[in-house]
């Protein structure tokens, strides 16, 4: 449990010591300020003690290599200050760390309460030796540009070229005084966000009111921050042309332009079977397919069954193969003698709206090996909660989709020719001549006409974030 210290006895504190080292200092010889190790130092400001690595350690700094690149840049000097007084840039970072739960940051992640403590110090004595507010303000600026740009809880790598953009942000913030600005610049620009970040503003201005319960909005405040971090998690601007599958709400849509165009409700993985996050491009569709059954769908749901019901088989348009692909003549085969551990034989079912893939799957690649797809049980669209499959994605307007997709095709299908292919009934492979791209997300709070929708986090994946997201 965390131990925590009143932001009055922490100011007294601080005040003692400063007090007393102003004295013990002024007894010394000035000394530089050394920012990192025996073989890469540097020295910062006008200071009376020297700083190793052991206790660089001790700032607990977010971004030491981008901090030390920073001031390496800068000639060693002292970025907040001039001719010894605060710029108003650093009250003006100090203000963007105090607000930094409406962006869904945690202001901890930034070291507000030592911040507001040096602050204060410097107001009541003027120190000489303002080098450790400087490195903390610089680390809370380049920490807060790459939360609001990359997320939080998803680690950037560390290289150079990542560090010296940082120190640049910081440079030219700096030199025009614009830092909310800059890191604003920052921020994803979708739609999404965006409302996803003023409803979190709503609720932090409710939570002031004397009159509400925060306890009744936190639920909701923690969604938003989450959800902010998975929008900060995306490489860039998605397309001008996609398909979106948002899990929790069991929820397709096909955009073009920014506006829906085709929207189907899906059923995607159980719990115990999840529906991953992913990004591909539909590149092939099939109609009336075969579904090779998963070994483990095989062992253990449908070879139990095998064992007790000799027509189950046949009744499911289930086909037998041996390893080379062989159709193999069942009624010689004793089921008794096979297990999990010990099954030489795969399932193939046959194509037909009995299918369980329906009659038709698009096709994308990715390591998890779903796809998306038709169903033969269309009823289960019927319910409010669809997480039911083994990982792939259920479409309840496939043929819709499919249609969509070669609707501007002259080279390989056209709607024409596809609705001679349904009639036939017979498997029938359809390249997309143009891939559209893929995005299967996880996203509990959402946007819609408006307001804010709150979807159950099917996966428990909120709760996982929470923590990282919210210190």
């Amino acid at each position: 449990m965390r131990k925590r210290v009143t932001y009055h006895s922490a100011v007294f504190i601080a005040i003692l010591v400063a007090a007393v080292m102003v004295v013990l200092d002024s007894c010394k010889p000035t000394a530089g300020h050394v920012l990192g190790g025996p073989d890469d130092s540097l020295e910062i400001g006008v200071a009376a003690t020297t700083v190793d690595t052991t206790l660089l350690k001790e700032y607990g700094l977010t971004s030491t290599s981008s901090v030390l690149e920073f001031y390496k840049g800068n000639g060693a000097s002292l970025a907040w200050f001039s001719d010894g007084n605060l710029l108003p840039a650093a009250d003006s970072m100090l203000q963007m760390v105090r607000e930094a739960g409406a962006y869904g940051l945690p202001a901890e992640a930034y070291k507000l309460a030592e911040l507001e403590v040096l602050r204060t110090e410097l107001l009541a004595f003027q120190f000489t030796t303002p080098d450790r507010l400087d490195i903390l303000l610089t680390d809370a600026f380049i920490s807060m540009a790459r939360h609001l740009a990359h997320g939080i809880s998803r680690p950037v790598a560390s290289s150079l070229e990542k560090d010296v953009s940082d120190a640049r942000l910081l440079s030219e913030a700096l030199a025009k005084g614009e830092i909310r600005k800059s890191l604003e610049s920052q921020e994803p620009c979708g739609e999404q966000y965006l409302a996803l970040k003023k409803e979190l503003k709503n609720l932090l201005r409710r939570q002031l009111d004397p009159k509400v319960d925060p306890a009744s909005t936190q639920s909701q405040i923690s969604k938003l921050n989450v959800n902010l971090e998975r929008w900060r998690w995306e490489a860039g601007p998605l397309p001008e042309r996609y398909v979106f599958i948002n899990i929790p709400a069991y929820q397709l849509s096909v955009i073009e332009g920014g506006e829906a165009v085709l929207q189907s409700k899906v059923i995607v993985g159980a719990k115990s079977t999840p529906t991953p996050v992913l990004e591909s491009s539909i590149w092939c569709f099939t109609i009336y397919p075969y579904w090779t059954v998963p070994r483990s769908i095989t062992v253990r749901e449908i070879l139990p069954k095998m064992k007790t019901d000799t027509g189950y088989l046949s009744r499911h348009l289930y086909e037998v193969l041996d390893h080379k692909s062989n159709v193999v003549d069942t009624k010689a085969i004793d089921w008794a003698l096979y297990d999990e551990n010990n099954f030489p034989y795969y399932l193939r079912q046959k194509e037909g709206r009995e299918n369980a893939l329906g009659i038709v799957k698009f096709r994308f690649d990715n390591p998890y090996g779903v796809y998306l797809h038709d169903t033969n049980a269309p009823k289960l669209f019927s319910r409010k909660e669809r997480a039911l499959s083994h990982g792939c994605i259920r479409m309840e307007k496939a043929e819709e989709f499919a249609y969509y997709l070669v609707k501007n095709d002259t080279i390989y299908s056209n709607p024409l020719l596809l609705e001679q292919y349904f009639r036939l009934k017979k498997r029938t492979e359809i390249s997309v001549i143009q891939p559209i791209p893929i995005y299967v997300r996880y996203f509990t709070a959402w946007e819609e006409s408006g307001k804010i929708v709150y979807y159950p986090d099917v996966y428990n994946k909120d709760r996982q974030l929470v923590s990282q997201v919210i210190l």
